[in-house]
């Protein structure tokens, strides 16, 4: 009888550690499936992003159909941007073996949101792109336990996001993040505390520490959708 329940607790034993096994294989093959599929949307949006801009290097300056084209396939790019960076985040928050490669992933969707801005900047230039963009300049992105005013900030532009729809592109910007393009831009902007925020890429509408949706709202130049 004791030899029949000693294999019965051995018997529990390794099911459960197949079990745990089994769990830990297939999370494991959920985070690499995550990440593919990310890494495939980011590199999608790559790609239709550098034919708009070849085709702005090629546009006139006087064609309007074609400025409205590059317009509309902005926002298109741009659509799932904020979206993603939600995802990314919670698969990260959740991801047992793979929160280096997500936080590789951050940085790419962050420099993503660079290029879409220089382009929507350039827009403005050549095609009197009117929309209105946002730079923010945060502590880090999905953890702004160490700046309270960051995460409320962030809230206040979400609302805002939510009232002007495409007609508002927002782009996060970590200071924390080690990279030459946020250093570049945060020294173009002089950018000495965090929250800020740059609207239209112009100096003079830079916002400073915890500002309401409706004092950021005073320097939009488009109505909401």
């Amino acid at each position: 009888m004791r030899e029949v329940r000693k294999y019965r607790y051995l018997f529990a034993a390794v099911l459960t550690i197949v079990i745990f096994v089994m769990g830990i294989l297939f999370s494991n093959f959920m985070d690499g499936a995550r990440y593919s599929s990310l890494k495939t949307e980011i590199q999608d949006n790559n790609v239709q992003l550098e034919s708009r801009q070849l085709q702005l290097n090629y546009l006139q300056s006087d064609n309007v159909e074609s400025c409205k084209a590059l317009e509309a396939g902005l926002k298109d790019i741009v659509s799932g941007y904020n979206k993603r960076l939600g995802n990314i985040q919670s698969y990260s928050d959740r991801s047992f073996f793979n929160g280096e490669e997500f936080e590789t992933m951050k940085h790419s969707y962050i420099l993503s949101g660079l290029r879409y801005w220089m382009f929507a900047e350039e827009l403005r230039q050549k095609c009197d792109y009117r929309d209105n963009t946002v730079l923010f300049f945060t502590s880090q992105i999905g953890d702004a336990s160490d700046c309270e005013e960051c995460g409320k900030m962030g809230e206040q532009l979400s609302l805002l996001k939510r009232k002007y729809g495409d007609s508002l592109l927002v782009f996060n910007i970590p200071t924390d993040m080690e990279d030459g393009m946020v250093d570049m831009l945060e020294g173009q902007y002089n950018v000495t505390e965090v929250p800020t925020i740059i609207v239209n890429g112009n100096q003079s509408k830079r916002i400073e520490g915890f500002k309401s949706r409706r004092e950021v709202e005073r320097y939009l130049t488009v109505e909401p959708e």
